[in-house]
């Protein structure tokens, strides 16, 4: 397909384009002693208390949070960039989930309760209401109201006032709709499936594409946006509470590339060394393969962190990352894995914690269709029947995990395909297949929450698939390398029969590990696009409920019969935290902001 070369901001206003028409949170309070009360976050205005030191597996893949999906650069840009709407924080009593009514006309619109002080202290314009058919289990962030009209297909918000981006300039109408218009025309290696992938997910296509559902951005006066789709979206809130949809300084960009339509656009000036959001942390470095450096953005709008600075270390050894936490030069990091998890745990004098997350993510073994290998439904079948899941997941995920029928991760259902190597002899023997190798990919010298332990987890599939008689041939990449890999055509000459990866559940709504499946179904799977886009498409529309449940199920099926899809295991989810730390918040989503950070001397 193609696509018009990306066009830079108008930073005025402008009519719309005219185009192709949680969960509970735990909160640590620790070595403060009995009854020890946290201090607020909204109190900590005053200058940062010092370090706080993160440890991850891997370096991130790029701070542009539109071009994005990887979990460790996520966390970073979680800390820079704020989005409209946020995911509801319980803690937070200033922004409750609205009440649900109607408008007479039909129209929708939420936000903080009428009456009542936003997080900023502010009080937003409009009154609190609900529609039944717009999904609106979100919270104020950067847009503090917000009205769906036209069924579903406008959605106009009411921005936040007095907030700036990082580098001083403001933030307004006019920057949203940039970054909307931006999203909306990306273009060149930008626009390949494993690089834009959310904003394809959710809105189908660019702007010269028939399956797009965005038609644009138009400015409203000095503190609305309107945001206009070609389709019915109840569902648009709380996809816009992902972190790819962080609002990013438009000055910034086009200063240092963000625009440039050559090259990869993960790794321009503005990607690497001046990412610009207005949210609690600034940039301030990057030394690659060692650490990136966040500092206290003392302009915030919000609650500013009790920290002065954030040091994200990459320790790429699981036990140096648990030896580090336990000597007190890391003070915490996520993604434990079995060979650091006892060690963390059975020290009582290292002052050591193990906190838990909902669990969230999938891990599965895919199948492309497209190899010369996979073609006959019988060999697919054959392979999903010569797992055992639960052997997988004793053998190779951390304590706690779960083994996965269903495609939603703690959610039960009958098995596809169960666990029967006789009948997966048999299905071979009847496709006619002796002496069976496939080439087996999955990412080298890194962990995932939902790959906690990818080398150990290809070596136990392999056993299992040489004890029905398929010999396994390793494709180990580099994570970044392993990313593009499943975002090439699956007919490519190198692309490996299986693949072992995961997904993470990063909003409220169940059903967002399948439509991210679905999303990179044509490439990573080999599924007919149209059948991808066209699904996608019909439950966009949908809003939550029976319909959209019914749907959700038969999108499943078409996954685990065919078969495409195998899921193995739900890993258990836990973040490790020094003996500095006092007081910490972890949340279900991973969508942790360091602000709640305290830390003891």
């Amino acid at each position: 397909m193609t696509r018009r070369p990306a066009r830079m901001p108008r930073l005025l206003a402008r009519t719309v384009l005219a185009l192709l028409t949680g969960a509970a949170l735990v909160t640590l309070t620790a070595c403060g002693g009995p009854g020890a009360t946290p201090t607020p976050s909204g109190s900590a205005e005053a200058t940062g208390q010092g370090t706080f030191v993160v440890a991850a597996a891997v370096d991130p893949v790029s701070l542009d949070p539109a071009l994005v999906t990887d979990p460790d650069s996520l966390r970073i840009t979680r800390q820079i960039f704020e989005t409209l709407v946020t995911l509801p924080d319980g803690a937070s009593a200033a922004t409750p989930s609205p009440t649900a009514s109607t408008a007479a006309d039909g129209s929708t619109s939420g936000g903080a309760p009428s009456g009542s002080s936003g997080t900023d202290g502010t009080t937003p314009s409009a009154a609190a209401s609900t529609p039944a058919q717009v999904d609106d289990t979100v919270a104020p962030g950067l847009a503090t109201a917000w009205k769906a009209t036209r069924g579903g297909r406008t959605y106009t918000f009411t921005l936040r006032q007095g907030v700036k981006f990082q580098d001083g300039t403001p933030f307004g109408p006019s920057a949203v709709c940039a970054n909307v218009d931006r999203w909306f025309t990306l273009t060149g290696r930008a626009a390949d499936p494993d690089v834009s992938a959310v904003y394809q997910e959710v809105f189908g296509g660019f702007v010269d594409s028939p399956s797009t559902r965005l038609a644009g951005c138009t400015v409203i006066g000095t503190q609305q946006v309107r945001i206009d789709l070609t389709t019915p979206m109840p569902g648009l809130l709380t996809q816009l509470t992902r972190p790819q949809f962080g609002i990013q300084s438009p000055t910034a960009m086009a200063t240092y590339g963000a625009y440039d339509t050559g090259g990869d656009p993960r790794t321009t000036a503005y990607a690497t060394a001046h990412p610009t959001g207005t949210g609690p942390f600034r940039f301030g470095a990057w030394e690659a393969g060692v650490q990136i450096v966040l500092l206290r953005n003392p302009d915030y709008w919000g609650a500013k962190p009790t920290v002065e600075r954030v040091l994200v270390k990459t320790v790429n050894d699981p036990k140096a990352r648990g030896d580090a936490l336990v000597k007190g030069t890391v003070d915490a990091y996520d993604q434990i894995t079995p060979l650091e998890a006892g060690s963390l745990t059975t020290d009582p004098t290292a002052g050591t914690r193990v906190l838990s997350r909902t669990q969230r993510d999938l891990t599965y073994l895919g199948i492309d269709r497209n190899t010369k290998t996979m073609q006959d439904t019988r060999v697919r079948q054959a392979i999903a029947m010569a797992i055992d899941p639960k052997a997988l997941v004793v053998r190779t995920m951390p304590a706690g995990s779960q083994v996965a029928d269903d495609l939603v991760p703690g959610r039960s259902r009958q098995r596809a395909y169960g666990y029967d190597p006789v009948a997966a002899r048999r299905l071979l023997a009847e496709a006619g297949v002796t002496d069976l190798k496939v080439r087996i990919g999955y990412p080298s010298g890194v962990q995932q929450s939902y790959l906690p332990a990818p080398e150990d987890l290809y070596v136990a599939v392999a056993d299992q698939l040489k004890a029905v008689g398929i010999t396994a041939e390793p494709v180990a990449m580099s994570w970044p390398a392993y990313l593009q890999l499943l975002g090439t055509p699956s007919d490519s000459a190198n692309r490996p029969d299986l693949q072992l990866m995961g997904v993470a559940m990063d909003t409220a709504e169940p059903s967002s590990t399948v439509t991210q499946l679905l999303s990179g179904g044509a490439t990573e799977f080999g599924l007919d696009p149209s059948w991808t886009s066209a699904t996608l498409s019909g439950l966009a529309a949908l809003p939550a409920g029976t319909g959209r449940d019914a749907a959700i199920s038969a999108a499943e099926d078409h996954l685990l019969t065919d078969p495409v899809v195998v899921p193995l295991a739900v890993p258990a989810d836990r973040v490790a935290v020094g003996r500095r730390v006092k007081d910490v918040t972890v949340r279900p989503y991973a969508d942790e902001v360091w602000t709640s950070v305290r830390l003891n001397g």
